[in-house]
């Protein structure tokens, strides 16, 4: 799994016993919920001997709520305060959505994903990292991915069904497509997350059809990165949609998994799709305009910008962890590994 170090130094009275206490300060968000935590104490004395004691794990909880969980295959979905045919049906859902993941993109899941279901906004939002008053009041996440394989759901809210099958994608197409190098584009990213939910949704549906009508689709190039600008958001997902669907239906679900296979690989995202269909972003760009009914466009020099839309949030507490008396010691390091695992 996805691990994270981290050092921390507990004041102590150097001495032949030693009791001592290191408490990490664990900000609102910054540890998902349900995360695997392994610490372990490193001891080093005068002469320079050192000792690393037995490794500790334990799960990371949002201990707010009563947590029940249901496992299915790879997928384990962690709710409270509501039946077990509420957490069923979520996780029928979930496999509904992976099953047409693979069926109709080619894409499969490779490791175990946890879906945690908070059963209000309020609930939900203190599992999250803040993004201010102003926009925590106005805006309702409906989920989000906190970790390479953990998704949180507001998993009462009417589209919790798209969500699941939006969140769970970008979860998927993001475990098969890992590299050191850098992500996918964003076109093919969100593309295929919003391909997964079904029909296209209608605000981005509307905003696809005028952008067509008036001939100022948004080039594939520039859609590499999410559009800065609010005007053109529903146009950005409706156009992404749209690219991904005209690729599944021209060239098939085994194109796009060799697709995501050679992104896997570190490729750039000409050459990956150079590789896979034989044209780069702008000739890609000539075939979807085509298929539309309008002309292909002159040379494109992508000019990409930061996101408009906030950054993905994630869970806190508090952490103590506790040293029992031990050797005389002169320094004491305590490491904390923390695997999202």
């Amino acid at each position: 799994g996805e691990e994270v170090i981290n050092r921390g130094y507990p004041d102590f009275t150097p001495g032949k016993e030693v009791t001592a206490e290191y408490v990490m300060d664990v900000q609102r968000g910054e540890i998902p919920p349900f995360s695997e935590i392994e610490y372990f104490w490193r001891i080093e004395d005068a002469a320079g001997n050192r000792l690393d004691t037995e490794p500790i794990s334990f799960v990371y909880e949002d201990d707010r709520f009563p947590w029940q969980s249901l496992t299915q295959g790879k997928v384990t979905l962690y709710w409270y305060d509501a039946d077990r045919a509420f957490a069923q049906r979520l996780l029928d859902v979930a496999w509904k959505s992976l099953a047409r993941l693979e069926k109709e993109m080619g894409v499969e899941l490779e490791e175990p994903v946890k879906l945690v279901v908070y059963q209000s906004k309020a609930d939900m939002l203190k599992a999250l990292a803040p993004k201010g008053r102003v926009f925590e009041a106005q805006v309702i996440t409906l989920g989000t991915v906190v970790s390479r394989d953990t998704v949180l759901l507001h998993g009462t809210h009417r589209d919790v069904e798209r969500t699941i099958a939006h969140e769970l994608c970008h979860v998927v197409v993001g475990l098969a497509t890992e590299n050191p190098y850098g992500d996918i584009p964003a076109w093919l990213n969100e593309g295929l997350a919003m391909y997964s939910e079904g029909e296209l949704r209608r605000e981005n549906r509307e905003a696809l059809e005028r952008a067509i009508r008036e001939n100022r689709l948004i080039s594939v190039r520039s859609l590499t990165a999410p559009t800065g600008k609010p005007e053109e958001i529903n146009l950005f997902y409706g156009e992404a949609y749209s690219v991904v669907e005209f690729l599944l239906k021209t060239y098939g679900k085994e194109k796009m998994a060799e697709l995501l296979a050679v992104f896997k690989e570190g490729a750039t995202y000409d050459d990956a799709l150079m590789r896979v269909y034989g044209f780069d972003q702008d000739g890609l760009d000539a075939r979807w305009r085509e298929s539309l009914g309008l002309p292909p466009r002159g040379v494109v020099e992508a000019t990409p910008v930061a996101m408009a839309v906030p950054e993905a949030e994630r869970p806190r507490g508090g952490l103590c962890l506790g040293l029992l008396p031990g050797l005389a010691l002169l320094t004491l390091l305590v490491v904390l590994i923390s695997r999202k695992a």
